[in-house]
């Protein structure tokens, strides 16, 4: 997405709609126009069908009729023939009601008419070359004639004739009317007079083979000319062909259409239809004004959209590139600038700074999102101060901004800025009373990094700056800054597959012994978690522990330990050695959680050990949390029958005055005190009362990181209950561990 928007592309747009709804409306008129004419001319070619139809369908009736007339007078004349022995005038008057027919003669061998229906025929004698006389001599037994003219009465019969046995025979006849006016709606003038009739068309003519206008339902109302060249020749090319022309006497405009039509194979003349182009000319009319309304309210509408696009888009961009909080460019018009910055030659010198607000959301969580929001609104008015000579400053994140610098002379610079940026920000805000925590990442741009590369290079500067424990403040990302916190990656990742998956092998425990010092003898150990990295090795347990405590997995990596530790025990105890105890470390965090008293619980119980044998260790640092909290965990553990150590005693958190206030059983004397043994001064003095003093609280005391003999002499002593160190074992695996009790002789 641009982060502008011009308006000529919208111009542009509103031309060419306007072009393309004239070029539309032209050929929509046009269109219809010939639609028009089109469905005219098919219109008219189904009439010509019709027509033509209907000639085909006289002759067909006329076949059918015959046929059928035929039939009935062969039926009659065998009826008749059924009472050729009592033949009387009456009785053939009777058959002729009966048989619907109108005449009957019955011949004589000799061509004589003996009975008839009509007396005057009585004693009419047939005549060589009569049609009668032909039958009468021809042997056949019946025959059927063609409709013809009655040689004595003049009227048009259909005659037929059947010969018996003893050579008489029977005429009968059907008067031909009858046919004639059942084919008279099927004559061409009727279907060119129902044509008019209907309004189909204005005017109808039918022109013969021979060029002759036949039949014409309206002679007057046109001029039609038959010497018109254009149209004879038309008519002679016997197709279907559409004609406008103009005619002069109406000073009107027609439009023609010459159907040919054929019965059957043979060519029967030429159907001439017609009808005036006013009702196209006004259907055109009326589609061309309404095309014109629509076009110009279709217009306007699309003006309108196209008007409201273009503010609708402004005000998108404005939102899509803008902080809606603070108003500064935010992190996508961020991109694009880097995109471009990245894109061009470097002749100039080009970093972002990369401010972010390390308490930012504590802030939101304590005390709400609006005093969130003034903080980082009086925070980018701060900033703004900054963002002059070749600067930008954008809001990139909820908790932070950056700060785009160009034509900067060296590091020296961008380290001044950074400071003074950390200085400013860090005093109190009129919006809120506690200082911020800034934290500042810089990256110089370089022409192969892409945008993505420069602000994951600064997130990374700001990530390890939080992870440091020298407190620095702001710092330039490098290699080994990306190196190190790609390591804490693939050691968090490879703990968690862990924690999913504990049989892979990447943790396990070793014991370290611990002896006491009156008999030298082995009376328990500490779980010591190691790590051994598929991709990295060995990993130091302080870099894997601090990884987890800020992972937030350092809860279940310390109940897998407990879990472990227990399994130890109950194999001790297996072996024989149900006095000793195995000492495990328990963090603050992991002590602090409600459900720690009950998941210890479970622990224990799940394993089936004797709590004596288990001893938690806990940091002396828990005494500056809370310590109700505190004493409320340790004491339902102790009364179960763990024992609880104090570790890593005289690191300065605690006084003795509070010991006997918390349920604890052992005192862990720091290395740091155990070393100062062999420093030739009063410090020895300093652990002898410290020894002293436990002992009066009526607890145990353990001397942690012995590891040379003077220290262990001088600890037995001063009375010292147990000592720990590389001066009798470093910490083994569980089978070295087992190894090492089976060496020394069971008390």
């Amino acid at each position: 997405m641009k982060k502008t928007i011009r308006f000529r592309p919208y111009i542009l747009i509103i031309v060419l709609v306007v072009l393309v709804f004239f070029i539309a409306d032209y050929f929509l008129v046009r269109s219809i126009e010939n639609y028009f004419y089109t469905s005219l001319e098919a219109q008219y070619i189904n009439y010509a069908s019709v027509y033509s139809h209907g000639l085909t369908k006289t002759a067909e009736a006329a076949r059918i009729i015959n046929d059928m007339l035929e039939r009935r007078l062969l039926s009659a004349i065998r009826t008749i023939a059924l009472y050729s022995e009592q033949i009387t005038n009456e009785t053939l008057a009777d058959l002729a009601d009966t048989l619907a027919i109108d005449d009957i003669y019955f011949y004589n061998p000799s061509g004589e008419i003996e009975f008839s229906t009509r007396d005057v025929y009585l004693g009419w004698q047939a005549t060589p070359g009569h049609p009668v006389h032909n039958f009468m001599i021809s042997g056949r037994t019946s025959h059927i004639e063609e409709i013809r003219k009655d040689s004595e009465s003049d009227e048009y019969h259909k005659y037929g004739y059947y010969r018996l046995d003893d050579g008489r025979f029977i005429q009968v006849g059907v008067q031909a009317a009858v046919v004639e006016m059942f084919l008279a709606p099927f004559e061409i003038g009727q279907l060119l007079q129902d044509m008019v009739g209907f309004e189909l068309v204005d005017h109808v003519y039918f022109v013969s083979p021979d060029l002759e206008v036949t039949i014409c339902c309206t002679p007057n109302d046109l001029d039609f000319q038959l010497d018109n060249h254009e149209i004879l020749q038309t008519i002679e090319s016997k197709t279907v062909h559409s004609l406008r022309r103009h005619v002069e006497g109406l000073n009107r405009e027609i439009y023609e259409i010459f159907i040919p039509i054929f019965v059957g194979e043979e060519y029967g003349g030429t159907l001439v239809v017609a009808k005036t182009t006013d009702e196209a000319t006004a259907l055109a009319r009326t589609a061309m004004m309404v095309g014109i309304v629509v076009s110009v309210i279709v217009f306007l509408s699309f003006l309108y959209i196209m008007l409201s696009n273009y503010r609708h888009h402004k005000r998108i961009i404005s939102v899509a590139f803008h902080d809606a909080l603070t108003g500064l460019p935010n992190k996508a018009h961020l991109q694009q600038v880097l995109d471009e910055a990245l894109g061009q030659s470097f002749q100039t010198s080009k970093a972002i700074v990369m401010i972010h607000g390390h308490n930012i959301n504590m802030i939101n969580s304590t005390y709400g999102l609006d005093v969130g929001d003034r903080v980082m609104t009086e925070l980018a008015t701060r900033l703004e101060t900054f963002a002059i000579g070749g600067r930008q400053l954008y809001r990139f994140a909820d908790d932070g901004f950056v700060l785009f610098v160009e034509n900067y002379r060296s590091k020296d610079e961008l380290c001044s800025l950074a400071e003074d940026i950390r200085r400013d920000l860090g005093s109190s805000l009129d919006s809120f009373v506690r200082p911020i925590e800034i934290r500042i990442g810089m990256v110089e741009l370089e022409p192969e990094l892409q945008t993505i590369d420069v602000l994951r290079r600064a997130s990374m500067a700001i990530h390890y700056l939080e992870r440091d424990q020298h407190g620095a403040k702001f710092a330039f990302f490098d290699e080994e800054m990306e190196e190190k916190l790609r390591r804490e990656e693939i050691i968090a990742l490879e703990m968690s597959e862990f924690l999913s998956k504990p049989q892979s092998g990447t943790f396990y425990l070793e014991y370290q012994p611990k002896v006491a010092l009156a008999t030298n003898r082995i009376v328990g150990f500490e779980a010591l978690s190691r790590m051994t990295s598929p991709a990295l090795g060995r990993v130091s347990p302080l870099e894997f522990i601090s990884i987890a405590e800020r992972q937030e997995m350092i809860i279940p990596l310390g109940y897998w330990v407990l879990d472990e530790a227990c399994q130890f025990i109950k194999k001790l105890t297996g072996e024989g050695y149900s006095d000793l105890y195995v000492a495990v470390n328990i963090s603050v965090v992991q002590l602090l959680q409600e459900d720690f008293v009950r998941k210890v619980e479970e622990v224990v119980a799940k394993s089936g050990i004797d709590p004596k044998n288990l001893q938690l260790e806990i940091t002396e640092s828990v005494l500056i949390e809370d310590f109700d909290d505190v004493h409320s965990k340790l004491q339902p553990l102790q009364d179960l029958g763990l024992t609880i150590a104090l570790d890593d005693f005289g690191t300065g958190y605690s006084a003795l005055s509070r010991m006997g206030e918390l349920p604890v059983d052992v005192i862990k004397i720091d290395k740091s005190f155990i070393d100062k043994i062999l420093v030739k001064d009063g410090q020895k003095q300093i652990i002898q009362e410290l020894i002293a003093m436990c002992h009066k609280l009526g607890l145990i005391v353990v001397a942690e990181g012995v590891e040379y003999e003077e220290q262990r002499t001088y600890l037995a002593e001063v009375g010292c209950d147990i000592m720990q160190g590389y001066l009798y074992s470093k910490p083994v695996a569980e089978e070295l561990a087992l190894q090492k009790l089976e060496s020394v002789p069971r008390s």
